[in-house]
């Protein structure tokens, strides 16, 4: 049981945090490669006219995200101050800027940059990551690095936004077109490296050729082409996926062969009825293979079935009755199972719900604003959603890696706050952050 902690005392642990200074070590230790990179992007800009180099733009937009500022003009007004100028310029490390760029310099500068180069940056600071060697942990079985899998919608509106707009028609009970959604989505692949902490790895739009496609774009499709990104940017990374039951089947267990990478799916009868039937009917033949465990007053019954075969594939099954939920969990994996391993494949599988709570769910309802249309440009979109995946790692390993914020129950947007308001309204002493300290551990609860 926690410490009761008094407000005072709150308010005394939390002005010994030099707010800046920690987020800026925080980013020289675990992102060291993310200025130089910023600054390496081709310009598409005219030269002529460049009053703002790409990495303030850049930096500017993370920065925003990081302090959940909700709105581009929001944006201008909180980086207005003479501190937080000179403090984008220290941490740039680059001659002193006299002003901070406007918003709608920013969206036209996004509106031109190349997506895919932002998309470069992500996959450095992963790969810097798991080199880093801290979240060797979370690896499942001590050798895979899990990656969740799920998409999300972006935008969505009655009319079309553009060509490459996903279009559902809505009906009523009788058949007959009510109104029609056209709407943006993205599949995310997210590295889990902490039980509270997910890290875009890899991420695709899922859009239109053009407006009169013959067959629209879908999660499946998506799926293929970001399995494809992932493989080349990490292609010796040994990687178990996690994933809903909209992947069971046998292309996506045939790519996953392909590549050498395991999988654990979120299993319904409907998806796979020839796969169901099979395990329904041999859970209950092997008595061993089924036992039961109390936990925190909840009790658990895992069962669990080997070589089901499908097509050419040999899976293993688990299911996992709880005395306070309704329904069960069940599982299909490539993993091998045991008695031993059951219940962790349990808690393996339903990780895959992180990429909603810590991943989308945070971004779109706890200050990022990932639903906001901040641009009308769709290629300004792209670009958004990407430097908000930056953002949102620089936050979670800014949240986790100090453990006061958890032992006085400080609420997540009043640590941003704090770190906005420190951003805007002290300044960064510049000799401080000349160079990584490499001497820094972080231990992360």
């Amino acid at each position: 049981m926690k410490k009761r902690v008094s407000r005072a005392e709150k308010r005394a642990r939390i002005a010994e945090v030099k707010m800046n200074g920690e987020m800026v070590r925080i980013i020289q230790h675990f992102f060291p490669e993310l200025i130089a990179s910023l600054r390496a992007i081709d310009d598409p800009r005219n030269q002529s006219y460049v009053r703002y180099k790409s990495e303030v733009i850049l930096m500017v937009r993370i920065l925003a995200a990081v302090f959940r500022i909700g709105s581009m003009r929001k944006t201008t007004e909180e980086f207005s101050s003479e501190e937080s100028i000179r403090n984008v310029s220290i941490l740039l490390r680059s001659e002193e800027q006299e002003e901070l760029p406007h918003w709608s310099t920013i969206n036209d500068y996004l509106e031109k940059a190349n997506n895919e180069e932002i998309e470069e940056i992500i996959q450095k600071v992963i790969y810097r990551i798991i080199r880093m060697r801290t979240f060797e942990g979370s690896r499942l079985r001590g050798k895979y690095w899990q990656i969740v899998v799920d998409g999300t919608g972006l935008y969505s509106s009655n009319r079309r936004h553009c060509a490459k707009c996903l279009v559902k028609t809505h009906k009523d009970g009788h058949g007959k077109v009510k109104w029609t959604e056209y709407y943006h989505s993205v599949l995310e692949a997210k590295l889990v490296v902490n039980e509270d902490i997910v890290l875009s790895i890899g991420t695709e739009f899922i859009e239109n050729e053009k407006a009169d496609a013959p067959k629209q774009d879908c999660e499946v499709k998506a799926f293929h082409r970001l399995a494809a990104k992932v493989k080349k940017a990490f292609p010796r990374l040994p990687i178990c996926v996690g994933m809903d039951s909209l992947y069971a089947g046998g292309p996506v267990f045939d790519l996953c062969r392909g590549y050498g990478w395991q999988y654990i799916i979120r299993f319904k009868d409907g998806s796979m009825p020839a796969v169901a039937r099979d395990f329904h009917a041999l859970k209950l033949m092997e008595e061993s293979q089924t036992f039961t465990v109390v936990e925190d007053d909840v009790t658990k019954t895992y069962r669990y079935v080997k070589g089901i075969e499908y097509q050419s594939h040999s899976l293993s099954m688990v299911e996992c009755v709880m005395s306070d939920r309704e329904y069960p969990f069940v599982f299909l994996t490539s993993l091998p199972v045991s008695r031993r391993n059951c219940a962790q494949l349990v808690a393996d599988g339903r990780r895959r719900w992180k990429i909603e709570n810590q991943g989308f769910n945070s971004q779109k309802n706890h200050g990022f604003e990932l639903k906001h249309l901040f641009s009308l440009n769709y290629n300004a979109i792209k670009n958004h959603y990407l430097l908000i995946q930056i953002a949102h790692m620089i936050a979670q390993i800014f949240h986790r890696a100090n453990d006061l914020w958890h032992s006085i129950d400080v609420p997540d947007y009043r640590i941003f706050d704090l770190l906005r308001a420190s951003f805007v309204s002290s300044f960064l002493p510049p000799n401080d952050f000349a160079t990584p300290d490499t001497a820094i551990k972080y231990r992360f609860y």
